[in-house]
């Protein structure tokens, strides 16, 4: 940006946007799942960078729950601590789900809705997410 005269916040920095994955599917699915917006699975982009450490979808596998929940962390960790402006999709802070779904646009329903009964998981990262914030407006 130097060479044009933009500083690093001319740069917006995102993990996932509207378009795609939310944060906790992308470390839960290795593929898409949108049958249910009845386009037998053509519609969404297939690559998706993702993975599920050993389980497709949910699981209760404290291990592979523990390394999702981590790389969540180290994702959220490089995205505030980096230079430029960081852009947070509503919900990843409190890791909402689509069930896979990297193009719930015509969901109207438990797919894309917001649910707002956190469980101790959800807290804990609701807290991370904060203090990111408190670092990155201090420093």
């Amino acid at each position: 940006y130097e060479a044009t005269g933009r500083g690093p916040r001319a740069s917006i920095n995102l993990i996932t946007a509207h378009d795609g994955f939310t944060l906790n599917d992308l470390v839960s699915y290795s593929r898409k799942h949108n049958d249910a917006n009845g386009e037998d699975g053509m519609d969404g982009n297939s690559h998706n960078i993702s993975a599920n450490y050993g389980v497709e979808g949910e699981t209760d596998d404290p291990a592979i729950l523990a390394v999702r929940r981590r790389q969540q962390r180290n994702f959220l960790a490089t995205l505030f601590l980096s230079q430029g402006v960081p852009m947070l999709l509503g919900g990843d802070e409190f890791n909402r789900t689509q069930g896979g779904n990297n193009n719930a646009y015509c969901q109207d329903n438990e797919i894309s809705w917001f649910d707002w009964d956190h469980d101790e998981a959800a807290r804990d990262m609701i807290q991370f997410v904060r203090r990111l914030a408190r670092i990155r407006r201090d420093f």
